[in-house]
């Protein structure tokens, strides 16, 4: 019995010790696609749609420890998770608009959040870096990014 209890306060006392394994990168100022799906429902819909939603599902788990993933997830440049929902899968509202969760939390505050990206902002993952590229024109190609149907 006293062995016992010893073990299972040296495994209380070392497990608060370790992370849990599954415990998510610092993500601060991020809300995260659902949170704006609640105000800007249509804009929401049409993304879930695109290809940046789906991002992430393009890379292979292999692929997903690489640094490909920078460019097929939002905010940190890995995988943010809550238990095993990654919570930063795709290029969501907040990659191209800036982190907003203070923003998600009172609508009035827009510090920080820019209503259309410059360029620049796309082409950091759009350029002639990435395997796949086939050309991108900014100008050409920003009304597609917010077209509802």
């Amino acid at each position: 019995m006293l062995l016992t209890l010893l073990a299972a306060a040296i495994a209380f006392g070392l497990s608060a010790l370790t992370p849990a394994q599954d415990s998510a990168p610092a993500a601060p100022g991020y809300a995260w696609a659902e949170a704006c799906q609640k105000c800007h429902q249509p804009i929401y819909a049409a993304w879930a749609r695109t290809k940046h939603a789906t991002a992430l599902d393009r890379l292979s788990s292999a692929e997903q420890e690489q640094a490909c993933i920078g460019c097929h997830v939002t905010g940190p440049k890995s995988r943010v998770l809550d238990g095993r929902k990654v919570l930063n899968k795709g290029i969501q509202c907040e990659s191209c608009h800036g982190a907003a969760a203070a923003h998600a939390a009172d609508p009035a505050v827009k510090t920080g959040l820019v209503k259309t990206p410059p360029s620049s902002t796309c082409e950091s993952c759009h350029s002639p870096a990435g395997p796949h590229f086939k050309g991108f024109w900014y100008d050409a190609m920003k009304g597609l990014a917010h077209r509802v149907s």
